[in-house]
């Protein structure tokens, strides 16, 4: 195949971004692949996201035979040439090298330095700063900082365990809870905790701990939390300016019209559904919190507080009321969230108890509680969970303020976070050795949030990079990365088969696209609800699901101006994925490079 022969094809199917040639049993079978599947040319030209037999460009190396379901039928053949078109048809790649009018060139495969497995069952031992937090006073809470990698969960498990053994030797009870955001992280903890023998440890998700305790503490709340609550709205509540309207509600009484709502219930719709009051809330916030979400809130909570469909036509026949895909009458329609309450009102429920503005259940208390990635908890989420521990309890806060990537947290530092507590005696320490990135890693992701944002994206050179831990390549196209992905992957999995390999996406939907992409010619494993396994392979994931959680080697894709400009909130969401890898970060983009990665017209490789 030349390039001549290529421009010859294009000129017919100028979108085409792939070429791939087949012989089967029938003879010889040539196939363009673009964005679509098209018949009526001079070659056929096959959609490489769709068309079954584009599996064999992404799975099958030129040589290699390959069988492929096709409907009711089975594909096969050997494939005889595959290769990437670049630069409309001046340029072919495959996984090794480049052909170019100006000649022919070798590419260097991106790979980290072989290495042999890591024994994962192994604690490791702690250094001398990090057994100086665990060696506290028991009546001492703890803030663990330090940038991703320092062992901030390890050191906070090490010190419930110490501080068991102390309650034991003392021949008193003691009672440990580890809050954690994420799934992932709640099952990595329960791994850790059970290797250090930790009796009896509590570790939940936050936020349904808190819905939890709210429905033990405040009888009458909805059996349902909302779905479509508008990121203004959960800012507004989740900000400390909540706090100048709620003095209104002690020695409170509802209106005769509202006297049939739970306590709870009606003291939310008065807050969150009256003017006046939000009007307060947003002056307070001093500019931080958006006029218009004023009506956004209101608008929200008369919805909260309408009847569902079914409860108004209750006096109709049951089967009748359910929708033929099964699902709640109101599910998808403006009335989604309709007889609901917010998880942000928890925090707001609790305030109000503790202002005397609302009576509360009884509920139980612990002796030591640790905050996993506090810096992304609300100043009114860290005063509910202050009330659950016992008068004289401790708690650890564990996190980095470079992770700050909620910006609806209002995070403005350990001070602040440390008085919502109420505890007498603190103790900060800020852990400096990072365990977990080499430094190349390490420094690539401490470049992004330190250095701030500046413009001047261009083609990565093409030669490798100086330290292999750090990869970058621009490819010509999605079909391009695709390509690049499921083959070097593959290669690499094959030499190093015991890698944990993450492939990070910005969102849920980013993950579903890239997981289909990946699975013409790998076979990745998609985790959106934190189902981490933690065993050998490809999963792809987003980043918001590995805050605290490691990798042998993680790839962020999609890395182009488009789909990561200039933002601290996604300069921070990258540096919590990249920080993720232990030995090896491949970065890729389809197109020229996101702001975030370049400075000066290079890639933020050093």
């Amino acid at each position: 195949m030349s390039l001549d022969d290529i421009h010859h094809l294009l000129a017919a199917a100028p979108a085409a971004q792939g070429y791939l040639a087949v012989a089967t049993e029938r003879g010889d079978r040539r196939y363009l692949l673009g964005p679509r599947t098209q018949v009526d040319g001079e070659i056929a030209m096959l959609d490489w996201r769709t068309a079954p037999l584009a599996e064999a460009f992404f799975r099958y190396r030129p040589g290699e035979a390959y069988e492929i379901e096709a409907g009711e039928r089975t594909a096969s053949g050997r494939v005889i040439a595959r290769w990437v078109i670049a630069n409309h048809g001046e340029a072919l790649i495959d996984e090794a090298r480049v052909i170019a009018r100006t000649g022919e060139r070798l590419l260097a495969r991106p790979q980290p330095i072989a290495a042999p497995p890591i024994d994962r069952s192994a604690l490791p031992v702690l250094d001398p700063e990090q057994q100086a937090a665990v060696d506290l006073p028991g009546d001492t809470s703890l803030v663990l900082d330090g940038e991703a990698g320092v062992g901030k969960t390890l050191v906070a498990l090490y010190r419930i365990a110490s501080l068991a053994e102390r309650a034991r030797l003392a021949s008193r009870r003691f009672r440990a809870l580890v809050l954690v955001p994420t799934e992932g992280l709640r099952r990595l903890v329960r791994i850790l905790a059970e290797r250090l023998a930790i009796p009896r440890l509590e570790i939940a998700l936050i936020e349904p701990w808190l819905i939890e305790r709210a429905r033990a503490a405040f009888p009458g709340l909805p059996r349902r939390t909302s779905e479509e609550a508008a990121a203004q709205v959960i800012a507004l509540k989740r900000h400390p300016a909540v706090r100048v309207a709620l003095d209104d509600f002690v020695g409170w009484k509802p209106p005769k019209t509202d006297d049939k709502l739970a306590r709870s219930r009606a003291r939310l719709l008065h807050l969150f559904g009256d003017k006046p009051r939000l009007d307060r809330i947003v002056a307070a916030a001093g500019g931080a919190l958006p006029p218009r979400a004023v009506a956004a809130t209101m608008a929200h909570t008369r919805i909260q507080f309408e009847a569902t469909t079914e409860k108004t036509f209750a006096h109709v026949d049951a089967d009748r009321l359910v929708a033929l895909d099964g699902r709640r009458l109101d599910a998808g329609t403006p009335m989604n969230d309709a007889h609901t309450f917010d998880a942000e009102d928890v925090p707001v429920l609790f305030e109000l108890a503790r202002r005397g503005a609302l009576p509360a259940g009884e509920l139980p208390v612990y002796d030591h509680i640790v905050i996993d990635e506090a810096q992304l908890r609300a100043p009114m989420e860290l005063a509910a969970i202050g009330d659950a521990l016992s008068p004289h309890g401790t708690v650890t806060l564990a996190g980095d303020h470079r992770q700050a990537s909620d910006e609806s947290a209002w995070f403005t530092g350990w001070a602040a976070a440390r008085a919502e507590l109420r505890r007498p005696r603190w103790r900060e320490t800020t852990l400096a050795v990072t365990y977990r990135s080499v430094p190349a890693i390490s420094a690539f992701a401490r470049s992004i949030v330190e250095r701030g944002v500046e413009p001047g994206a261009v083609a990565i050179p093409d030669e490798p990079p100086r330290d292999p831990a750090v990869w970058a390549s621009r490819c010509p196209g999605g079909l391009a990365q695709a390509a690049a992905l499921c083959w070097h992957l593959d290669a690499l999995i094959t030499r190093d088969p015991w890698r944990e390999i993450c492939v990070i996406a910005r969102t849920a939907e980013h993950a579903r696209r890239l997981h289909a992409e990946l699975s013409r010619g790998l076979d990745p494993t998609l985790v959106t609800g934190g189902d981490f396994r933690f065993l050998p392979g490809i999963i792809v994931t987003t980043a918001a699901a590995v805050s605290g959680l490691e990798f042998d080697a993680v790839v962020i894709p999609d890395l182009s101006p488009a789909f990561y400009p200039a933002s601290p909130e996604l300069g921070r969401a990258l540096y919590v994925a990249a920080t993720r890898a232990r030995d090896w970060l491949w970065i890729l983009t389809p197109d020229t490079w996101s702001p975030l990665v370049s400075r000066d017209g290079a890639p933020r490789i050093e």
